[in-house]
């Protein structure tokens, strides 16, 4: 590593398994450490995912209070202070709801300051509204703005930002190379989980949260199996609804063929295991979920909450969620029947779709490199 790489600062939550933080390590491990390395400041003070592997990657954590609303002074306090003491040439921050804060107290010591946006809007309701109005001068705050759609850059920043020359749409690159299909990791998932190595196993990754809609999903499977009896569903994921899906299993009697998983560090292998991949979310801004179910292979059926961007094939099917629990089943079950001809090859689509994350990489690091201003 150079003496001295340029150091920008990410500013998030906290660095789990999310598909924000999950793009922002998948970047950290494929730039060159020797001209740019990452910091944190993140609003968790316990232990997460990420942590270990950012230390050993040579960055630093910092940690200020968690936005409220209700905080509002003692949070700004909290980012003057860091600030004042921190001078970063490069700030790049995702969190959305308290953007305009910290990026206005950066602005006063830091250099380059990017507003990326990760997710489109929901539905409107109170929070949202909220939600809507804190973030609005975020626009204002940034030199420069990305997103992983256009949709979400419009939802977070405007249309004026999002047609002008400081937007840019930066893919949610993936590994490419580990996201390949491997048949033989396919049977120790398979091994791990006792299930059978020919059994129809239908899967899906993602934290266990109202958004992503799994209580959908379950409702799914249970049809599905009056179909094949044999089958399998896979959740890999933690998050605050996992108490409820797991009662909802057993109401449904259908404990026999659902694995939950918890936090895994090895999806790629979790996703040649299955056959079918089905990821019903209300709304999304990108899911790269679903882009490495894609691929490894594997047959996918996505809700159109999910933007069309995210297709890396033709054979993925987009349904809406209101054409109801039976269609999706039976769909599910004709992908099942279905297989990919070659699923080794299905990563060749992922890169021709400009979601190879060394592209990704490739790019931010220009644009790092381009405007840091040294303080």
């Amino acid at each position: 590593m150079t003496a001295n790489p340029l150091r920008v600062l990410h500013v998030i939550g906290a660095m789990d398994r999310g598909g924000a933080e999950t793009l922002v390590m998948n970047l950290y491990r494929n730039i060159d450490r020797n001209l740019i390395q990452f910091d944190f400041l993140v609003n968790e003070s316990n232990p997460c995912d990420y942590d270990e592997e950012i230390r050993e990657l040579g960055g630093e954590i910092h940690t200020i209070p968690r936005y409220k609303i209700a905080n509002i002074l003692p949070y700004k306090k909290a980012c003057k202070s860091f600030f004042a003491t921190h001078s970063y040439p490069i700030v790049h921050g995702h969190i959305g709801l308290p953007a305009p804060i910290y990026l206005s107290e950066a602005k006063r010591t830091c250099g380059f300051l990017i507003a990326h946006s990760h997710a489109q809007k929901n539905p409107l309701s109170a929070p949202e509204l909220a939600f809507r109005i804190s973030t609005y001068p975020t626009r204002y705050c940034a030199d420069y703005y990305l997103a992983c759609s256009k949709q979400a850059g419009i939802d977070l920043f405007g249309t004026e930002t999002v047609e002008s020359n400081r937007f840019h749409i930066l893919m949610n690159g993936i590994d490419t190379e580990a996201a390949k299909y491997n048949e033989q990791t396919r049977a120790s998932v398979r091994t791990e989980l006792g299930i059978e190595q020919d059994a129809p196993v239908f899967g899906h990754v993602g934290r266990l949260t109202h958004i992503k809609n799994q209580s959908f999903l379950l409702d799914v499977f249970s049809r599905v199996i009056k179909t094949l009896p044999n089958a399998h569903l896979i959740l890999a994921g933690r998050g605050e609804d996992e108490a409820i899906l797991r009662n909802k299993v057993k109401s449904l009697n259908i404990e026999k063929g659902v694995h939950f998983l918890g936090v895994r560090d090895d999806i790629p292998s979790v996703l040649s295991a299955i056959d079918v991949f089905i990821f019903p979310s209300f709304k999304e801004g990108l899911a790269n979920a679903a882009i490495e179910a894609q691929a490894s292979g594997a047959r996918c059926l996505l809700s159109t909450g999910v933007p069309e961007l995210a297709r890396i094939n033709n054979s993925t099917i987009f349904e809406p969620l209101d054409s109801g629990k039976d269609e999706w089943a039976s769909i599910a079950v004709d992908l099942y029947a279905h297989p990919h001809f070659n699923r080794e090859c299905a990563v060749i689509d992922a890169c021709a779709s400009g979601f190879d994350i060394k592209n990704s990489a490739d790019w931010i690091s220009r644009l790092y490199l381009d405007n840091a201003r040294r303080i």
